[in-house]
């Protein structure tokens, strides 16, 4: 897994369901027990500029269009990632990164 795969997760509280997220974890912390996830939703909401939209396409393994919920990022250890189904292109990885600067109060 590296930074901007699209992967399958099972994140506590989810009863087991397996839903995708984002890896946004720098590629150099591999060894961690944990890694960095943005879940993706399916229920696109409008005027959230925190929440990059992705369309869906066989490079990222998406069948909907989605949003990645940058405000919803959780640490998971990495046996809750079931498998990489894609990686984002660079425009939405800019975009990724431009809300987590924002998300993270990193952004002047």
């Amino acid at each position: 897994m590296k930074r901007g795969d699209v992967v399958l997760i099972v994140s506590p509280g989810d009863l087991g369901r397996p839903r995708p997220g984002i890896v946004v974890q720098a590629d150099e912390f591999k060894d961690l027990t944990t890694i960095f996830i943005c879940p993706i939703s399916s229920d696109v909401q409008a005027n959230l500029p925190l929440r990059p939209t992705i369309e869906a396409g066989p490079s990222n393994g998406l069948r909907l269009r989605s949003q990645i919920m940058t405000d919803k990022m959780v640490a998971l250890r990495r046996d809750r990632v079931r498998s990489v189904i894609g990686h984002l292109d660079s425009e939405t990885t800019q975009e990724l990164d431009r809300a987590l600067l924002v998300v993270l109060g990193l952004a002047r």
